[in-house]
């Protein structure tokens, strides 16, 4: 880690000024900024510690939720109000990281997480960006290459988005709400994000000098029927192989039942989170049955371009959607008693 400044502006204007320069970062909980600095992934000259002067509060009004971006991880998980508004959001969090990391990291620098791909971390191959290029480039036996984008990429080597919170916010229409020193501006979840070009990770659409101060999440019926489905190497604490954040609305019960509208966003498969427009147009006006869902997940991974090595993980992504899309149909949004034994390995 190379030497750096710190400093502790007391309001939201001094904050503001000392994140314009180009050597400066901010700071909130610090859980993934802190590593990319011990790796030199980072290199700010100086930190800018904002959380204590960002909003910390949930409102719950009308058909909206409003997040303060030094809301943490554990904070949002918690909200009873979300629990029955909301379920997707909980089963996010808490399939995230670990308990120390939930109470520390805010929600707004949970939606910057950056891809975990060997590419981005290891020093000697980002210097070697235009040589680790091409999707069928050759691995060893032994290479990993579960972190790596199977669509999204453009026929080019890039690590998945990491995060999984992202992918409830992005399926489910979320806005991000920016202040600087220029003033206000709101970007839709979506647009938050840009898929790589030259880079081997995503880059977003923040401006220089841009803090996120709140994200909303409209309330809506599928979000009432809603719940976020994670596949992992081990059952906690990993990162996604292939997740899915979903939501439908149903006129009728069970496989009959006419599915009239849908949200679909896939997580752990491409550089962003993925908002599976394909997956959502074969779902609503469809009935709710097997052959709907197995359509559904087919047309979500119809242009996936996997590495070599990570054929595999189209399978998986497939079965995973289907098997998030029976569940909710059958069960309704997951209880804590079925993510936590899922979580500890014990269904």
């Amino acid at each position: 880690m190379i030497p750096f400044t710190f400093q502790n502006p007391a309001t939201i204007d001094t904050a503001l000024r000392a994140v314009r320069t180009e050597d400066s970062m901010p700071l909130a909980g610090g859980t993934t900024l802190v590593d990319l600095m011990k790796i030199n992934v980072l290199k700010p000259q100086t930190l800018v510690h904002v959380s204590p002067i960002l909003d910390n509060s949930i409102l719950i009004a009308g058909d909206k939720v409003t997040i303060g971006a030094a809301v943490t991880m554990a904070q949002l998980a918690e909200n009873e109000q979300l629990q029955r508004l909301f379920p997707a959001i909980r089963h996010s969090l808490i399939q995230a990281a670990s308990p120390q990391i939930r109470n520390m990291a805010t929600m707004a620098g949970n939606l910057l997480q950056r891809t975990r791909t060997a590419y981005f971390r290891h020093q000697d191959l980002r210097e070697r960006d235009d040589e680790v290029q091409r999707t069928d480039m050759p691995f060893g036996a032994d290479a990993d290459t579960s972190s790596l984008a199977i669509i999204g990429h453009n026929g080019r080597l890039v690590g998945t988005y990491p995060g999984d919170f992202a992918n409830v916010f992005v399926a489910f229409g979320g806005e991000v709400n920016l202040i600087s020193s220029e003033g206000k501006r709101t970007v839709v979840a979506k647009d938050l994000y840009r898929l790589p070009e030259k880079a081997i990770q995503y880059e977003s659409t923040l401006k220089p000098g841009e803090l996120i101060a709140s994200i909303t999440l409209p309330l809506t019926e599928t979000a009432r029927n809603s719940l976020y489905y994670k596949i992992r190497e081990r059952s906690s604490y990993a990162f996604a192989l292939a997740s899915a954040a979903i939501g439908l609305q149903m006129d009728g019960n069970g496989s009959l039942a006419k599915i009239t509208k849908a949200n679909v966003a896939l997580g752990g498969l491409a550089p962003i989170p993925w908002n599976s427009v394909a997956a959502v147009q074969k779902l609503e006006g469809a009935s709710a049955s097997d052959e709907t869902f197995a359509v559904a997940a087919n047309a979500a991974l119809v242009g996936a371009q996997p590495p070599a090595g990570s054929e595999f993980k189209v399978d998986v992504a497939k079965k995973m959607l289907i098997r998030a899309l029976q569940t909710l149909r059958d069960q309704g949004p997951m209880t804590d008693a079925t993510i936590l034994s899922m979580q500890h390995g014990r269904s």
